[in-house]
């Protein structure tokens, strides 16, 4: 009967609103777990936030919405959120390190790092979630500019590249301040060891 086919049609869509829900309260308590166990949990979920923000709206605003220039300017939006977020907050409290760049009057550019001598001092979970979100995010992109260049998206393009240069600065910038850190504690050590071994003599 019409009435009991409707009851039935209606009882379907509520349980498959209750999976759906349940389904992501699950989510939600395994990404909650993953980033409890970080020393800054707070802090790790936005090295993550922005960046996943972005790779939601982009496709959401492409291939549901189809709206360009609202997808443009959002997705340009957070990704620069992410890069300030994660040349200047982030980096420095998750793995102790900072960088930044000056152009001088001539046109040359000057780096310069900030980094902690002691990376032992580092949380593990904390060191894994930045420095694999943080590889990651330029390998995305890349994909995206292969498929788009492959598929002739030209207006596409324009997006991804914007959004990849953002991404490779702050590898490019962290892969030169890790070198630096890594200078900079054999130094440290081997300073130390001299000293023990003047103690030693003296």
């Amino acid at each position: 009967p019409p009435g009991e086919q409707a009851g039935l049609n209606a009882s379907g869509g509520q349980s498959a609103a209750s999976a759906a829900a349940g389904a992501a309260r699950a989510s939600a308590s395994v990404v909650a777990d993953f980033f409890a166990t970080a020393r800054n949990p707070k802090v790790c979920f936005f090295h993550v936030f922005f960046k996943l923000a972005a790779l939601v709206f982009y496709f959401v605003g492409r291939h549901v919405l189809g709206a360009y220039v609202l997808t443009f300017i959002l997705t340009v939006v957070l990704c620069a959120f992410d890069f300030w977020t994660v040349k200047n907050i982030t980096g420095r409290l998750l793995v102790g390190m900072r960088w930044w760049n000056d152009i001088k009057d001539d046109g040359s550019s000057q780096w310069y790092f900030e980094s902690m001598t002691d990376e032992t001092t580092v949380d593990p979970k904390d060191k894994s979630i930045f420095w694999g979100a943080l590889y990651a995010w330029p390998v995305i992109w890349l994909v995206a500019l292969i498929l788009n260049f492959l598929a002739f998206s030209w207006d596409w393009l324009l997006l991804i590249m914007m959004v990849f240069v953002f991404a490779i600065a702050n590898v490019v910038g962290y892969w030169k301040c890790s070198k630096d850190q890594k200078r900079q504690m054999a130094e440290w050590a081997k300073s130390r060891a001299v000293r023990a071994v003047v103690s030693n003599w003296f």
